[in-house]
């Protein structure tokens, strides 16, 4: 890189952005088609959340001034990784590599699309090609250490994030990675060391934040449980999740057709079918649920985003009722009633679980229009049962409102699922 661009570089390296692109416009304004300007202008704005485009926009220019220059592909990768368009940052890296195939940087930048695309051996394999250039590479160590992990190699994945770690105490990604794999491994009380100091050199670091949080959580034995649950699913591709999943599903079925034909051995399957679906429930509203307990932590309150806040502000009320309900309808002998309410507010947790938790403020919309009127589905019911005296319609209402939460379960995992077009 010419001298010319040495202290953009350096500006760069510090996080002075906003320096960096008074310069950089400066050299812009002598040569709009100066390629190199354009792309260090790309991989400027792309720590503004608000100037993405603007930052997508740059690196495209970089390419078509100069199509064989590495370092356009290597922003317009950047930038596509922070608007979670994984695909299309492999291509742009993947550009970026045939054109300088010895670029570290472009190898790790390269593990972590791969990463974000759950292509964990490809990802390991990206990063250890970048050690093999600088087997002192950070970003590459990190990346490995990561990709250790997701194919469930712990030991291996804790003694990389060491030795990364060692080579660099400072760096904040090296003690996020280390947290990472130190959480997966069950050892909590030491990613929350690991955490900690990440979030001590960089408080914006939102891998370290959300370690924290999950790391505090597991002082819960039923969030452990429930965690390392998450762990190995995600460690699966999607289809064996999916496979894994409705093959459980379908066993619960066919438990259920026993029970119902075989008497004797109800009083034996009726509690692995209660057992399931209380586990079921608590893997999709375990995290707002200990959220809302962490909020008591003096450490823990200040972890929890906007989000998380509210999604627990409204499930903990749910909760409470569920457990009132019960109470209730065992005191006034009217269990069949406390049931049903019991059922219907611990199945509200589950949208709104869901709602929180999607990436967008428009996902999020969308979502809780639907739990509103899937909340609508089993009073509607009890109305029309009183009206008609036929207690059929508040039953039905109840089945409806059962299929309702799967689908919007199911739904709200796809969406989520689905990259932000930013």
């Amino acid at each position: 890189m010419r001298d010319r661009y040495g202290r953009i570089q350096l500006l760069l390296a510090q996080h002075r952005y906003e320096m960096a692109e008074r310069d950089l416009r400066a050299l812009l304004a002598e040569d709009p088609r100066d390629a190199v300007a354009l792309s260090l202008l790309a991989l400027c704005l792309v720590h503004d959340q608000e100037r993405l485009d603007e930052a997508t926009g740059a690196a495209r220019q970089a390419i078509g001034f100069a199509p064989d220059e590495p370092l356009g592909h290597y922003a317009l990768a950047v930038s596509y990784l922070r608007r979670n368009r994984s695909s299309e940052a492999v291509k742009a890296i993947e550009e970026s590599l045939r054109l300088d195939p010895h670029d570290a940087d472009a190898f790790a930048l390269l593990s972590r699309a791969r990463l974000g695309l759950e292509r964990y051996q490809q990802a390991l394999d990206a990063a250890n090609q970048g050690l093999a250039i600088d087997p002192e590479h950070i970003n590459c160590g990190n990346m490995r250490s990561i990709a250790l992990e997701r194919l469930g190699r712990g030991d291996e994945a804790i003694e990389s994030a060491s030795d990364t770690l060692r080579r660099d105490p400072d760096d904040p990604m090296s003690h996020a990675a280390h947290g990472f794999t130190l959480l997966n491994a069950g050892r909590y009380q030491e990613a929350q060391v690991a955490f900690r100091e990440c979030l001590r050199l960089d408080p914006h670091n939102e891998m370290a934040r959300i370690g924290m949080v999950n790391a505090l959580n597991q002082r819960s034995v039923i969030f452990r449980l429930v965690y390392r649950f998450y762990v190995a699913m995600s460690r699966l591709n999607s289809k064996a999740a999916f496979a894994l999943i409705f093959g459980a599903w379908l066993m619960m079925q066919v438990l259920g057709a026993i029970a119902d034909r075989v008497v004797v051995l109800r009083p034996l399957i009726f509690p692995i079918l209660l057992g399931y679906v209380l586990f079921v429930i608590l893997t999709w509203i375990a995290q707002p649920l200990f959220n809302t307990f962490l909020r008591f932590h003096p450490f823990g309150q200040h972890l929890l985003d906007r989000s998380e806040r509210w999604a627990s502000n409204l499930i903990a009320p749910c909760i409470a009722l569920s457990i009132f309900s019960v109470v209730d309808g065992i005191a006034s002998g009217n269990g069949l009633m406390g049931l049903l309410a019991t059922a219907y507010w611990i199945g509200m947790a589950i949208p709104i679980a869901a709602t929180f938790a999607m990436p967008t403020p428009q996902r999020r919309l969308m979502l809780a229009a639907a739990t509103l009127a899937v909340a609508a589905l089993p009073p509607t019911g009890i109305v029309r049962s009183i009206l008609a005296n036929d207690p059929s319609y508040c039953y039905q209402s109840f089945q409806w409102f059962a299929y309702s939460l799967l689908a919007i379960q199911i739904g709200s995992t796809v969406i989520a699922s689905r990259p932000v077009q930013r």
